[in-house]
């Protein structure tokens, strides 16, 4: 059995033996004071880059390729995601009169908008190829952030407008030192606060405020930077004014024959696009204001609710603890203990085939043999969200078939002080964010089954902890 990662404050602590990922969430930025108004942008699309699942360590292993029977009306372990799992990138375009092109990589549960800049010097770290360099000498409207900002003060408190850092917080000097953290050690960046024109569409946005970074190390699955699209201040809907987004990420299905992309949608675009949608509340915790939760109120398999999962274990509770989180760069699910071990245990009996030990070669906790998880019938999962609003999981969205180890896992792990679900189990969905509203609302899209390829993060090896925020 796999042994429960704990939630605390901002991080997620696990034992070594837990799967090892990059969760690509850095510890908090103190939130900004209100940014200044924006013209707002009516709506805006972006897909994902398709060369990018080539670049990026796959979800498990490298270079896997998806084998879903769709001919099958049964969920039968033969279904299980054995795709490449490339994260969402998307290209930004940043600076006048030339803009240039900024790739980003998207994180709901972050604040904050940073790319790599030119120059980076190669000792203090620049990010791998294809990862390019924005330069702001080659922009007209680019302009370093001042530290006397009110934009500056409340993000850079420790370098900017305290005594003893008086030359700072002088006039003209600029908004520098922040450093962000990624996956215990595994990824970092640091640099100073900019302004710049950023463009979508045919629509220009001047002075959003976003993180030059002159040292970066690590691999941000190839891409220029990281795209926050959290609740907070500084993050790009709350400069944009967006009071909507929307992600649908490349269903478990779907063949890699670049046919169709992932794609992320703003504003007026993010939209449900069938009648099949259903919606529940987004909540917000006390602690942490800007991530997006939600209200689990269950999980059935075959149909049938699993009673046994205590009454209140996924409740986000007053003081700010627990509660159920919403990533886009996580891959694997984590339950609640109490939670995972009923649905663990429903699971495998359903089954019916003796386990075997994956924890070496994976390090997912419930594994059998593919050859006869193909032959055997996957209880179809369901979660139940408040407001009755269900979402009907396929096997590929909690299933992993590993073609080297010919095992197949279940893609769920347990945890202690909260609940994450992760990217694999959202695959194959249109996830409608109405900030504004509060509501989060899901559908099986039209287009989701003709999609390419499983949209999750990468993987790095970390030592004994898993940073979350």
């Amino acid at each position: 059995m796999a042994r429960s990662m704990a939630v605390s404050t901002l991080l997620l602590l696990a034992a070594a033996s837990l799967l090892s990922l990059q969760l690509l969430h850095p510890p908090p930025v103190a939130s900004a004071a209100a940014v200044r108004a924006r013209p707002k942008v009516g709506g805006y699309s972006a897909k994902s880059r398709p060369w990018v699942s080539k670049l990026v360590a796959g979800f498990l292993k490298k270079q896997l390729r998806n084998r879903g029977n769709k001919q099958q009306q049964q969920q039968l372990g033969g279904e299980a995601a054995s795709g490449a799992a490339p994260p969402l990138v998307i290209n930004i375009t940043v600076g006048t009169p030339v803009a240039q092109t900024v790739s980003g990589l998207v994180d709901i549960t972050s604040y904050f908008v940073w790319a790599q800049c030119a120059p980076c010097a190669a000792a203090a770290g620049c990010l791998p190829p294809p990862a390019t360099a924005f330069r702001p000498n080659g922009s007209a409207t680019f302009s370093p952030l001042p530290c006397s900002s009110d934009m500056c003060l409340p993000v850079l408190r420790e370098t900017c407008g305290r005594a003893g850092a008086a030359a700072n917080a002088t006039a003209g000097a600029r908004c520098d030192s922040y450093s962000l953290t990624y996956g215990g050690s595994a990824a970092n960046t640091s640099g100073y606060l900019a302004t710049d024109t950023f463009t979508f569409g045919a629509t220009a946005v001047p002075g959003v405020v976003f993180g030059c970074s002159d040292a970066s190390y690590g691999d941000f699955a190839g891409a220029s930077g990281v795209i926050g699209i959290g609740r907070g201040n500084l993050s790009l809907i709350s400069q944009l004014q967006f009071g909507k987004f929307s992600y649908q990420l490349l269903a478990p299905e779907a063949t890699d024959d670049g046919s169709a992309d992932s794609v992320i949608r703003f504003g007026d675009d993010a939209v449900p696009k069938t009648k099949r949608g259903r919606s529940t509340p987004l909540l917000s915790s006390t602690l942490y204001p800007d991530f997006y939760y939600v209200n689990l109120t269950g999980v059935r398999v075959d149909g049938n609710r699993l009673d046994a999962i205590p009454a209140g274990t996924f409740d986000l509770r007053a003081n700010g603890t627990g509660g159920v989180i919403l990533s886009s760069t996580t891959p694997v699910t984590y339950l609640e203990q109490a939670a995972y071990d009923v649905v663990r245990a429903a699971v495998a009996s359903r089954i019916g085939l003796p386990a075997v030990n994956g924890s070496a070669a994976l390090e997912l906790d419930l594994c059998y043999n593919a050859s006869s998880m193909a032959k055997v019938k996957v209880p179809k999962l369901t979660l139940v969200f408040d407001g009755g609003a269900d979402m009907d999981l396929s096997a590929a969205n909690y299933f992993y078939i590993d073609n080297d180890t010919g095992l197949e896992c279940l893609t769920m792990l347990p945890s202690q002080g909260g609940s994450v679900l992760g990217t694999l189990l959202q695959t194959g969905t249109n996830m409608i964010y109405d900030v504004d509203a509060g509501r989060l609302t899901f559908e099986t899209a039209p287009a989701a089954a003709a999609a390419v390829s499983l949209m999750t993060m990468m993987l790095v090896p970390l030592v004994a902890s898993l940073l979350l925020f």
